[in-house]
């Protein structure tokens, strides 16, 4: 009896010991998986950034600087890139890229109804859905209900796929808080 107890014990002690070495093996791959993806994802974002940087253009390179400063959380120094170089984006893709990095500063600086301005123009370059909801965003963030509405049911209708399905939902959302404030009004 006592050996069966021995050899139950010692059993069960080896269950449980290479089942705790076996999630901790599965851990630790699961742990390297994930940093190898992520310095993955890290290499190819640099290298879009060097790619942008050393570009034909003088257009992609601020750009990418402009990008790179907003990434780095300076926004004044985004408006400084690109605000006196604007005129240099022909191309309206570039341009609407441009506007958008503007329009964000300004929005991180607390200018939202500015930075509407600026994501009216890369609507104007761009015009999608996305952009459409974005130029949304900031009327709301000012204040502006009225234009805010207008551009939440546009997006919406006009929806090209661009829009995430958590942003459509969101516009709808605020479609309806925005109805009622105006229902209530005096």
């Amino acid at each position: 009896m006592s050996v069966n107890n021995k050899i139950t014990n010692n059993s069960l002690k080896d269950v449980l010991k290479f089942g705790c070495l076996g999630l901790l093996i599965g851990f630790l791959i699961i742990v390297f998986v994930e940093i190898k993806l992520s310095y993955a994802e890290i290499t190819t974002i640099r290298q879009a950034f060097i790619t942008r940087l050393n570009g034909d253009s003088e257009t992609q390179y601020l750009l990418a600087k402009a990008e790179y400063s907003g990434l780095n959380g300076d926004t004044q120094e985004v408006i400084n890139i690109l605000l006196p170089n604007i005129k240099k984006f022909t191309n309206r893709f570039e341009a609407a890229v441009a506007y958008q990095l503007l329009g964000t500063a300004e929005f991180q600086l607390g200018h939202p109804l500015l930075a509407a301005g600026y994501f009216e123009l890369m609507y104007a370059n761009n015009p999608t859905s996305k952009n459409l909801y974005t130029l949304a965003l900031a009327y709301d963030g000012g204040g502006n209900l009225d234009k805010a509405l207008e551009k939440f049911a546009i997006a919406i209708s006009a929806n090209d796929g661009s829009m995430q399905s958590q942003e459509i939902a969101y516009a709808q959302q605020r479609i309806q808080e925005i109805m009622v404030i105006k229902n209530s009004a005096p």
